[in-house]
């Protein structure tokens, strides 16, 4: 082989091996990323329980948000290789169920109406069997009331 080959084979494999490398370490930082992400949406449901049970109707209602907030957040990153869109639409109907209960609660029919529509919405992305709001409402106070943070066996008067 002259020394023009054999720069050109080793210069191709230099290439080939430098894009081999970033395309595997992009999918593996995606890959992180979505973990994080779902870490973070583990973390904000459970603060969200807490404030439920334990916290003013406003922080719960904060809370919310929070994680409304972090779902639109995983939703705009597309699927990743840990996740699909599917568990994202299930949280957000439930947040969004649980902000119209509140805002029915406080007598705010625009705010009811507005999440009411969202969360039906979000119903047949989630899969379920029935999108009729009373079926995901009675839903979503079966959830609260088996939460491991509802120390009273019972929902809480925020939202439930």
């Amino acid at each position: 082989m002259g020394k023009g080959t054999v720069t050109a084979v080793a210069l191709v494999t230099f290439i080939a091996g430098g894009l081999f490398g970033f395309a595997i370490s992009r999918e593996l930082f995606r890959a992180k990323l979505t973990a994080y992400e779902m870490a973070n949406i583990d973390h904000l449901s459970t603060y969200v329980m807490i404030q439920r049970f334990q916290g003013t109707r406003d922080a719960y209602e904060a809370s919310l948000h929070d994680l409304l907030f972090a779902l639109d957040e995983r939703e705009r990153a597309g699927p990743g290789p840990l996740s699909s869109g599917r568990i994202v639409s299930v949280d957000k109907a439930l947040t969004y169920i649980r902000l119209a209960l509140l805002a029915q609660e406080r007598n705010d029919l625009d705010a009811a109406t507005k999440y009411r529509a969202y969360a039906e919405a979000m119903c047949p992305r989630a899969g379920w069997n029935s999108c009729s709001w009373d079926d995901m409402t009675k839903m979503v106070q079966r959830l609260d009331k088996s939460s491991m943070w509802n120390t009273s066996g019972s929902p809480s008067d925020h939202g439930g």
